[in-house]
């Protein structure tokens, strides 16, 4: 680097880390590198850095920064591209002083910018909850007064839970971007990152002993890290303390220059899901297991090529597609650009036999999805839902989406639940009762549960079958369990994204409206709800529906008392 980025290399990561960690502190950091390395290790720091990140002054309003540490620069510069695609022109820097002339800021590891302000700032959260030492309240403050939260972590989301509120959490999942098997003959092993952590130094000294060509490199950021990456054949990944969590970003960044990652067993690694199938996984702390994977795939070509073609077959970009929807809840992008730009994201249409049955959750209320996976059948595809402000706009735009992809597909029936829905016993078997009765009187719609009934809803007919009161109606409204037949699904393609109409256009609203089409329901009504879990759309939980449904379900049961009594039984 020439003397002037060294220059401002130095003042930057002098100022920053005043401001951040207190002078004491940093003077005895810098102390501590001068007696033991001496100048020439303060010099390898900076070198490390690369070429200051210097950003050009806003020249309209609505600018956006993006403020980014040496060791997650790989995603700031993958967003700031993602930024590019939705016609949105951000600055790249490390300076966090730059911000005050930015009306958006995205901060990755937000503690190290003091002077971002949180009202406009958008934090990119790459902490690891299960480390106290990081996660701590004062940490978790911060967060929580920040305009939003990009969490890549399910058991980091779990963690924020009640400590910031949902609508402003946004899962964004730190993965490899589309990949290419790298050209054969790489041989170089690396290990880069911080090798003092002692549990890291004595895992490195045992697997050196089988792997001498092991290479261990620290303070490695910035062009010098690309160009050894884009040389290795094989990177090394082990968690810093026991326990820890899978290092998401050291491993796409890796791959990204077509390394195969060892790595180490962590307790979220089911979680990564496509992730965690390219990887080569040994048991946490076992040098000997670590040590065999790496000598197996150095010693034998065609298992490495094999491992190759594994962890670089094509797959979406999950990265892309979190920071799209994000931009969408966050109404950076129009529901039209989101739809335009992620035409890969995740199907809601499950890929087996029979009845389609789609889950719809949200990856920032881990506890509803868990909830409803430990109390239901595996048959169901669990689907991320779209996130919006205000919170019924996303509901709407999820739903959209399901229907038009269904449509799209040419599928005439669909189940569709929301993630907070209990099931009765035998409810699957008691749903092929109601889709025969459906066949009998052309039904567009079966309503497992209807929370606030029109009390001007007719009823059209009424039957018992298998033991159950089957109801027509010419509406519903709610969501939560709903079998979809093909004129509601067309229906329900058709929402106008361009009303924001809260009283008359929320998505169940809107289902209500179609006076034309014939709704199937059972008294008393089939499914029920979580009271206790939280609620999607609030920072409450569901226990507000429960007066709304009894009167319902007694407001069900007058109208057909009355049919019955005005159409006696032949």
């Amino acid at each position: 680097m020439k003397l002037g980025d060294h220059l401002t290399n130095a003042f930057r990561q002098l100022d920053r880390a005043v401001r951040v960690r207190g002078l004491g502190h940093t003077l005895s950091l810098a102390l501590r590198v001068l007696a033991t390395e001496g100048p020439a290790g303060v010099r390898r720091r900076l070198d490390a850095l690369g070429p200051a990140l210097r950003s050009r002054k806003p020249a309209a309003p609505g600018a956006v920064l993006i403020l980014t540490m040496p060791h997650v620069l790989h995603f700031a510069r993958r967003l700031q591209s993602v930024l590019a695609e939705a016609g949105i022109e951000a600055e790249l820097s490390d300076n966090d002083r730059a911000a005050r002339d930015f009306d958006t800021i995205f901060a990755f590891a937000p503690q190290n910018f003091p002077a971002t302000p949180p009202d406009r700032t958008i934090a990119f959260q790459v902490e690891q909850s299960v480390l106290p030492h990081r996660w701590t309240p004062e940490y978790l403050a911060q967060l929580s007064e920040c305009r939003a939260v990009l969490e890549y972590s399910l058991t980091n989301m779990a963690a924020l839970q009640g400590k910031v509120a949902t609508r402003k959490l946004f899962h964004v999942p730190l993965r490899p971007p589309a990949l290419t098997p790298p050209e054969p003959g790489r041989r170089r092993v690396l290990f880069y990152g911080d090798a003092t952590p002692a549990r890291r130094a004595a895992l490195l000294a045992r697997i050196r002993e089988t792997v001498p060509e092991l290479e261990i490199e620290t303070n490695l950021f910035g062009p010098r890290m690309a160009a050894l990456l884009d040389q290795t054949a094989i990177v090394l990944n082990l968690h810093s303390e026991p326990g820890g969590l899978l290092e998401v970003a050291r491993i796409s960044e890796a791959m990204a220059h077509g390394c195969v990652v060892i790595s180490e067993t962590a307790p979220d690694q089911a979680e990564t899901g496509d992730l965690q199938s390219r990887l080569v996984l040994a048991p946490e702390g076992d040098a000997e297991a670590l040590a065999g994977s790496i000598r197996a795939l150095l010693d034998s070509p065609d298992r490495l090529r094999r491992q190759q073609e594994n962890s670089f077959a094509p797959a979406p970009d999950l990265f892309r597609l979190g920071v799209l929807r994000a931009l969408l809840g966050l109404d950076m992008i129009s529901p039209a650009q989101f739809e335009a730009l992620a035409g890969d994201y995740p199907s809601p249409i499950p890929t087996g036999p029979g009845l389609p049955r789609t889950c719809l959750t949200l990856p920032e209320t881990p506890l509803r999805s868990r909830a409803f996976l430990a109390h239901n059948p595996p048959d169901y595809l669990m689907w991320p839902g779209l996130k919006a402000s205000p919170g019924w706009r996303g509901a709407a735009l999820s739903y959209r989406h399901i229907m038009r992809r269904l449509r799209d597909a040419g599928i005439t029936e669909a189940l569709v639940v929301e993630d907070d829905v209990i099931l009765p016993p035998g409810f699957h078997g008691k749903l092929q009762t109601i889709r025969n009765y459906m066949d009998a009187c052309d039904a567009d719609l079966f309503s497992g549960l209807i929370v606030d009934l029109h009390k001007e809803a007719k009823v059209l007919g009424v039957e018992r079958r298998d033991g159950l009161v089957l109801v027509q109606l010419d509406r519903a409204v709610m969501m939560i369990c709903n079998l979809y037949r093909q004129r509601m699904i067309e229906h329900l393609a058709a929402w106008d994204d361009q009303d924001d109409n809260a009283f008359t256009n929320t998505i169940d609203r809107y289902m209500e409206a179609a006076t034309h089409l014939r709704v199937v329901t059972t008294l008393p009504f089939m499914v029920d709800y979580g009271a206790s879990l939280q609620s999607t759309l609030r920072d409450a939980d569901n226990h507000k529906f429960d007066a709304l449904r009894s009167r319902s379900e007694a407001l069900l049961a007058e109208k057909v008392s009355a049919f019955e009594a005005d159409n006696p039984a032949g």
